[in-house]
C-alpha cells in the first residue's frame, strides 16, 4: 500500500504543466520572447512536440505552421488523436475558410493569422488554461498517460524529420525489443556517428540512445496497464534484459517507478 499512495502524492503535487510551441526554426527567436505570468512556455520545433508531450505533461500546445498549412493540419490531427485531451491552437500565415473549417474539424481550440497580435493570444492562452485546470480541479489531476491513445509510430507517421534520421526513427520504433547500437544507427543513416548522434538529437531533441529508451518506456507503459504481465515480464518484452535497468531507466524518463505507474491503474 505504501509504494501506490507515494506514487499517487507524486502526481497530486503538480498543478500547472508547461505550454508547447512548435513552429519553423526561423521562428523559434520570437517565441523565446513570448512570456505569459508564472507559466513555462517551451518552444520546440516540429520534430520535437510529440517527444516532448509524450514526456511530460502539458497544458497547452500552439502550432505554428508558417506557409504550410496542409503540414500543419496533418500535425495538428496526429496530435489531437495521440492527446485529445490537450487544447490546441492553430497558427499560419495562409488562411481560407477551407483551412479554418479543417483546423476547427481536426480539434483546434482557436486559429490564429500572422502576423500575431500578442494580447489576443495571451488572452486565449490564460482563457484556456484557466478552464482546463478549473475542470482538472474538480476531477483530480489527470497524467498525460490517460490522454495517449497510441504511441505505435511516435515519430515514424510524421514525416517532419531529415531523411536519415526518420529511417532510424523508424527502425527503432519497429525493432525496439532488440539490441540496437549507436554503430547500428549511424550506419543504418550512413553518415559518421558524431555526426549523426548531433542531427538527430537536433531533429527530435533526445539522443538515439536516448529515443530508443524512450521507446522502449512508451510501450512499456502500455503494457504495464495489463494485470496478467508482470513488471518482470513487461521489461523483457521492451527490450530490457536487466528489470533493475529497467526501473532506473523508466523513472529517468516518466519520474515515477513502474510499480508506481501501475498503481493508478489497479
Amino acid at each position: 500500500m505504501g509504494a501506490p499512495q507515494s506514487g499517487k502524492r507524486f502526481y497530486l503535487m503538480i498543478n500547472k504543466f508547461p505550454i508547447i510551441i512548435t513552429c519553423a526554426p526561423e521562428d523559434v527567436l520570437y517565441y523565446n520572447s513570448l512570456t505569459l505570468p508564472n507559466e513555462e512556455i517551451q518552444v520546440v520545433p516540429y520534430g520535437q512536440v510529440i517527444c516532448s508531450v509524450l514526456s511530460q505533461n502539458i497544458d497547452l500546445i500552439m502550432i505554428d505552421c508558417a506557409f504550410d498549412p496542409r503540414f500543419g493540419l496533418r500535425l495538428l490531427n496526429d496530435l489531437k488523436t495521440r492527446f485529445p485531451g490537450v487544447p490546441i491552437l492553430f497558427v499560419t500565415e495562409q488562411i481560407s475558410e477551407e483551412i479554418i473549417l479543417q483546423a476547427f474539424k481536426s480539434g483546434a481550440r482557436d486559429f490564429f493569422q500572422k502576423p500575431l497580435s500578442v494580447f489576443n493570444v495571451r488572452n486565449t492562452m490564460m482563457k484556456l488554461l484557466e478552464a482546463k485546470r478549473e475542470v482538472r480541479e474538480h476531477r483530480g489531476i489527470t497524467s498525460s498517460y490517460e490522454n495517449i491513445q497510441s504511441v505505435k509510430g511516435v515519430l515514424c507517421d510524421i514525416g517532419v524529420l531529415q531523411p536519415s534520421v526518420m529511417k532510424v526513427v523508424c527502425h527503432i520504433e519497429s525493432n525496439y525489443q532488440t539490441a540496437i547500437s549507436l554503430d547500428q544507427m549511424a550506419t543504418m543513416a550512413n553518415i559518421s556517428k558524431y555526426h549523426f548522434v548531433r542531427i538527430f538529437k537536433r531533429e527530435t531533441g533526445m539522443s538515439p540512445v536516448r529515443y530508443l529508451k524512450f521507446i522502449r518506456i512508451q510501450r512499456a507503459k502500455e503494457l504495464l496497464k495489463r494485470a496478467d504481465l508482470s513488471v518482470h515480464s513487461t521489461a523483457l518484452r521492451v527490450g530490457f534484459q536487466d528489470v533493475s535497468n529497467f526501473n532506473k531507466n523508466f523513472k529517468n524518463i516518466e519520474g515515477c517507478t513502474p510499480k508506481q505507474f501501475r498503481a493508478q491503474w489497479f
